[in-house]
């Protein structure tokens, strides 16, 4: 109760500092958005990458294309930034730019097919993930990763030809969507669990991943931000997860501490790192929105990894392979598709950085 009284304060405090501040319409167009999502989105301009090495720690960026830099913030981030006295615009927030008409899912649409394109409901999803293990039981489990701060079930599959063994099989983890409106990856993932489970036994190079390594994918890792709108649809879905805290700048930081963003570590964290320490994930791809690129380690300092050459490598060969199959220009910026994360912008407290450090 003390807990929850403290955070009820802090956000009445920053509410009335806010308020308090000279009234611009920006700032205006702000307290629109805090009071619909509790985030805001905004871009400015900085001449110099090396300023990012602050900004970062105060509010959560999205993106930095040449010097314009793409972020959001809450209240709290968003009253510390406005001390910086940079030029600012708010921005329509992505969550908001599509309408019922997009969003909606059909009505009819409950089991696992190939033959949608849709954002599932939160019923639908959770129909899927237990269909997916239902259907398939020698070769899928469905797993309980934890819960979110509104008790929505952090869930995951496991694809494996020996699924209810820990075999000495490399473990590899598909994950996306802990920024609750960057849900490409989210049915994406919901596909290739159906593309991995349907083609197992007929197709050759299918069946030779299963049989020898254990598949893990988590299509859905922030449910409250990406249902923000409701469990009904993921019509203006936001960011952060139900606390306002950003997921990515949540983790420790093998630079920054155990809590790089002043904050306690959310339950969708707590349980992601739990399963990290529950498996041995000696690789993982973690699905965002917003840039065409492959990221890679690190994002929290200059250092290079010591497998950098490797990174590039493979990173290169995801970006050749997207180029054959897509339209051209896409997947073409920074190195050709893919970028060092610290390189582009630096970030604490990332997911990224805690699994491979």
């Amino acid at each position: 109760m003390n807990k929850l009284l403290l955070y009820l304060s802090i956000c009445f405090f920053c509410s009335l500092s806010l308020s308090a501040l000279p009234q611009d319409s920006g700032s205006a167009e702000a307290e629109k958005y805090f009071n619909a999502k509790g985030e805001v989105f905004f871009v400015f301009q900085i001449n110099s990458p090396s300023e990012l090495d602050v900004i970062t720690r105060i509010v959560s960026i999205d993106k930095v294309i040449d010097h314009q830099v793409y972020a959001y913030a809450n209240r709290k981030e968003f009253l510390k930034f406005l001390k910086l006295n940079l030029s600012f615009t708010i921005l329509p927030h992505p969550g908001d730019l599509l309408g019922p008409e997009e969003l909606i899912p059909e009505t009819n649409a409950s089991s696992p097919s190939t033959v949608w394109n849709f954002y599932p409901t939160w019923d639908q999803y959770l129909a899927f993930m237990n269909g997916f293990a239902a259907s398939y039981p020698d070769i899928c489990q469905l797993i309980l990763i934890g819960y979110s701060v509104q008790g929505r079930e952090l869930l995951a599959v496991k694809i494996s030809d020996n699924v209810n063994l820990s075999e000495a099989e490399p473990e590899f983890l598909y994950t996306s969507s802990m920024h609750g409106n960057e849900i490409a990856g989210y049915p994406t993932m919901l596909h290739l669990i159906d593309h991995l489970l349907t083609n197992y036994g007929t197709d050759p190079r299918i069946t030779d991943l299963v049989n020898s390594t254990e598949i893990f994918i988590n299509p859905l890792a922030n449910p409250d931000g990406t249902y923000w709108g409701g469990s009904g649809s993921v019509l203006y879905p936001k960011r952060y997860n139900a606390n306002y805290i950003d997921l990515n700048r949540n983790y420790p930081d093998p630079e920054d501490g155990p809590h790089p963003d002043g904050n306690e570590w959310q339950p969708e964290t707590v349980a992601f790192m739990a399963f990290a320490d529950s498996n041995h994930f000696v690789m993982s791809a973690n699905f965002h929105g917003g840039a065409e690129v492959f990221n890679y380690p690190w994002d929290t300092w200059a250092k290079l990894a010591a497998d950098d050459d490797w990174w590039q490598f493979v990173g290169h060969e995801y970006a050749d392979t997207v180029h054959i199959y897509s339209p051209s220009n896409y997947f073409s910026g920074f190195n050709n598709g893919i970028t060092n994360g610290y390189q582009w912008y630096t970030i604490s407290g990332g997911r990224q950085d805690y699994m491979n450090y």
